[in-house]
């Protein structure tokens, strides 16, 4: 069908966001680079494109809405970023005068499905699958665009297929999941009642969700900013950042510990210098 003319046309501000750079950060990995000035992002069932235009961003989207809550823009971060400024590490990576990242606000379902696919992943190969789930069993919302199909799509699926496109030992883990889902035996949005140490346990019970995927699942798809993932790149930072090595449980304690409520966020600010564009 062809896809809905575009409607809506915001203005967002880069003083309140660095979109292009949120992108980019291992948050999310439905978006696209048209050119050096132009993105187009899926969420859900939604479709945006975002252009560079000096200092500001335009979205053009026929849900405005639903935007302005994926980019977070209710959050002031200049409460948060005054207050992770006062750590002597983070002092230096964030500026100033402007909000360089924001943690999006995300579909739970997505972001359960899209990080077990990511668990000892590489970027390409992620986009590439999550691609392939959308075009195979999401709905069309435009000439080849595709929704992030509901789970009661996927659990009618087999092991067979999701190994066909490219998920591998991932395969079970995702058919269950989703069939857990679907069937109510796992309730995502009883996770928003639960406090974060108990939404995280309850998370941990889904196949192929260990404790860096929990902690990107509560942190991108239910905006808990009080976990923080620790990857291979935060390894790295927590030798430079605390002078030693250690165990990811304990480096993800010994972050929480330093950083507080704000965690999740500081994280993005500390993967995103470590790793670069």
């Amino acid at each position: 069908m062809p896809f809905p003319l575009i409607i809506y046309r915001m203005e967002i501000l880069k003083k309140d966001i660095n979109i292009f750079d949120s992108l980019l950060c291992g948050q999310t990995f439905r978006f696209k680079k048209l050119d050096n000035n132009l993105y187009e992002v899926f969420s859900k069932d939604e479709y945006a494109t975002i252009k560079d235009e000096g200092d500001r961003y335009i979205v053009n989207t026929n849900n405005e809405k639903y935007f302005h809550d994926y980019f977070n823009l209710n959050v002031d971060y200049s409460i948060i970023l005054n207050e992770l400024r006062k750590d002597a590490y983070l002092k230096d990576l964030i500026p100033t005068n402007n909000v360089p990242l924001r943690i999006l606000k995300q579909d739970p379902f997505e972001m359960i499905i899209s990080f077990i696919v990511s668990a000892n992943n590489n970027i390409p190969r992620i986009k590439g699958i999550i691609e392939r789930i959308c075009i195979n069993d999401g709905k069309s919302i435009g000439e080849n665009k595709f929704a992030f199909p509901e789970a009661n799509k996927l659990a009618k699926r087999d092991v067979k297929y999701f190994e066909s496109i490219g998920l591998g030992y991932r395969a079970p883990y995702i058919l269950k999941t989703a069939q857990d889902i679907a069937s109510g035996e796992f309730n995502v949005n009883a996770i928003l009642s639960l406090d974060t140490e108990s939404a995280r346990k309850k998370l941990l019970t889904l196949q192929g969700v260990g404790p860096k995927v929990a902690d990107c699942i509560l942190l991108f798809g239910y905006n808990r900013y009080d976990v923080f993932p620790v990857d291979t790149w935060i390894k790295k930072v927590y030798v430079d950042v605390f002078n030693k090595d250690n165990k990811p449980d304990q480096m993800r304690k010994d972050f929480i510990n330093r950083f507080g409520k704000y965690s999740g966020i500081a994280q993005q600010y500390l993967f995103f210098a470590k790793r670069g564009k």
